[in-house]
């Protein structure tokens, strides 16, 4: 278990879930899911629970797109690498504004998700 797109995958399919076509009856379980989760974090008093909360989210917002029937990995990948473009190559860092706020550089552009949607959200 090193991939968490993939071990969640994985459990999915242990589960009796689809995780290739969109399930908007899964999808909204996961919604729900994921409400659930952010409530428990709310909630949480210890580092522990916080700890958690946090990687539940995380689990159920990867089931929640693989069940819209989209790419999380290829997701994860395009929106990090604009991400990553946010760096400052002469710092090693980011600009951020007074309020703390990344700055996107001259020429960042967003990234680009369609190619990770399901066919039917294209």
């Amino acid at each position: 278990m090193t991939n968490p797109f993939q071990d969640q995958r994985t459990f999915m399919e242990a589960c009796g879930q689809t995780t290739d076509d969109e399930n908007q009856d899964q999808y909204r379980l996961y919604l729900n899911l994921i409400e659930e989760e952010v409530q428990e974090l709310r909630d949480s008093t210890t580092p522990e629970s916080d700890l958690d909360a946090l990687i539940d989210i995380m689990v159920v917002t990867i089931g929640a797109i693989y069940s819209m029937g989209a790419d999380p990995k290829g997701a994860w990948e395009e929106v990090m690498r604009t991400n990553m473009a946010k760096i400052n190559i002469n710092t090693g860092r980011v600009d951020k504004d007074n309020t703390g706020k990344v700055l996107k550089p001259e020429g960042w552009t967003a990234p680009v998700l369609k190619p990770f949607l399901h066919a039917n959200h294209q």
